[in-house]
């Protein structure tokens, strides 16, 4: 059985954004990851694509 280390666990928030709607998080979409890179990948799924009017941000910290 692995151990996982909180000093290398990493949480990605997703928020969507619409216009004329405002934002939300929803829960569904937040993980947590053991290494930056792979939060980062994960991050930059949410964050292609979308246009002025409906979109995606993700952000990363590192959970102590």
């Amino acid at each position: 059985m692995s151990e996982v280390k909180l000093s290398s666990l990493f949480r990605v928030t997703v928020t969507e954004y619409e216009r004329g709607w405002g934002q939300r998080v929803d829960p569904n979409d937040t993980r947590f990851f053991t290494t930056l890179e792979e939060a980062e990948k994960y991050a930059k799924h949410w964050e292609e694509g979308g246009s002025p009017d409906y979109y995606f941000r993700a952000r990363i910290e590192k959970v102590n």
